[in-house]
């Protein structure tokens, strides 16, 4: 049975949830409370040590990281549809998208969202945010979750993601071709892994997303949009119903 553990909506837990629809794959969800800290907690870390979602479980073997899982789902996985591209070269070509939406994709919508995180850490006593912080297994993580708590996302900070929106928006204005998605008539890995970048990306930067500036970008958008299994996993975060 697959489990994954994930975070409703944010975007790599989306790129997991989305490979897993696409594919018709039935698993547990097991929803964290990224707010809550649930993702530093020591029973999650045993299964993945870097404290962060997804993470994906298979007959007991974890796999992190959502590009890496949407390869394995499609790789073990092999019904119809298939997700990745026969062909040696064209596989190839589809993981440069792929590896953008991992290269670049958090970085384009992190400082947009991580400030509304500070509402949490400041309902925590000096000695409790440092205790917590001192959970955090990646540095990198430590110390946004710092800044989120001096509150210090800025100019800078914004402006960084949006060069990051925009390097991928660009990349993908000039490669979409004539087909509906980035690699022609197959749907692939390609527009998994990016739609739920792209899709903050045009709540984010309007003025760079739209269909004046980046035509073939919004039209893809569009399309992704009208997919039943986006539509399906866009509803919902699958997080359990709160007691009355």
């Amino acid at each position: 049975m697959l489990e994954l553990y994930h975070g409703g909506h944010t975007t790599c837990s989306r790129k997991a949830r989305l490979c897993l629809k696409e594919k018709g794959l039935a698993y547990a969800s097991h929803f964290l409370n990224l707010r809550g800290f649930d993702q530093h907690a020591p029973a999650y870390l045993k299964l993945n040590p870097n404290g962060v979602v997804p993470t994906l479980v298979d007959d007991g073997e974890a796999i992190v990281d959502s590009m890496l899982i949407n390869e394995y789902l499609d790789e073990k996985y092999d019904q119809q549809p298939r997700l990745r591209p026969s062909n040696p070269r064209d596989k190839a070509r589809m993981r440069v998208w792929t590896k953008l939406a991992s290269d670049h994709g958090l970085a384009g919508v992190v400082p947009r969202i991580w400030p509304t995180f500070k509402a949490q850490t400041d309902k925590l006593k000096p000695n409790e945010l440092q205790e917590t912080l001192g959970r955090i297994p990646l540095q990198e993580r430590q110390e946004r979750w710092a800044k989120v708590a001096r509150g210090g996302f800025g100019d800078q900070d914004l402006d960084a993601g949006r060069n990051a929106a925009s390097l991928i928006i660009t990349r993908m204005e000039a490669g979409l071709g004539d087909g509906p998605w980035l690699m022609g008539d197959q749907y692939t890995l390609a527009d998994i892994d990016l739609v739920p970048f792209v899709d903050r990306f045009a709540e984010f930067y309007p003025d760079m997303l739209n269909a004046s500036a980046a035509p073939k970008v919004t039209a893809w958008l569009a399309r992704m949009r009208e997919r039943p299994a986006v539509k399906a996993v866009w509803a919902t975060d699958e997080a359990p119903a709160k007691a009355a």
